[in-house]
């Protein structure tokens, strides 16, 4: 028993010793710091999605993050803005509103990422109907190549996000 009490103390002495004397608060105090840098960072990156305030940009959004195996072709940029004239009335402002749009898909790292971000926005302000009508548009964009099986996912996953599917 005596051995053990004397391995302990030793070794209590010890790590108080590295604490003190050889730097251990500042680790820990690197290692908090990297933590808050890293957190600051990811809410950076994701700012734009979490400032969306409008429905209908936040839907231009997930239509451009929709193929995301690369840029969407011609034809979905095409798609896209045919929807932003007839659904959405951004006739004036096309350009504009297609290059912010542009601009904060950029931001995220995947649409299954955008999808959590703004769907809190599309259950407080959307109706059942219309959030229907936006997982109509999302899987129009994703049809004109072919869903994927990854883009298939992704549009379940949306689906109970915004409350139209039953969570598994």
């Amino acid at each position: 028993m005596p051995i053990v009490v004397l391995v302990v103390s030793t070794l209590a002495f010890w790590v108080i010793y590295w604490f003190v004397r050889m730097g251990g608060v500042e680790h820990f105090r690197e290692q908090s710091a990297r933590r808050r840098r890293a957190k600051a960072r990811e809410s950076e990156r994701t700012a734009p999605l979490r400032a969306i305030d409008d429905p209908r940009e936040a839907a231009i959004v997930l239509m451009l993050l929709i193929p995301r195996g690369s840029d969407p072709t011609r034809a979905q940029f095409s798609a896209i803005e045919d929807i932003m004239r007839s659904a959405f009335g951004f006739d004036a402002d096309l350009i504009e509103r297609m290059t912010q749009a542009r601009f904060i898909a950029t931001c995220a790292a995947s649409f299954d990422e955008a999808g959590g971000l703004l769907s809190d926005l599309f259950n407080k302000r959307l109706t059942v109907g219309e959030r229907r009508e936006l997982v109509a548009m999302v899987q129009r964009i994703a049809a004109i190549d072919g869903p994927s099986a990854g883009q298939t996912a992704a549009l379940e996953v949306l689906e109970r996000r915004v409350g139209l599917a039953p969570a598994r």
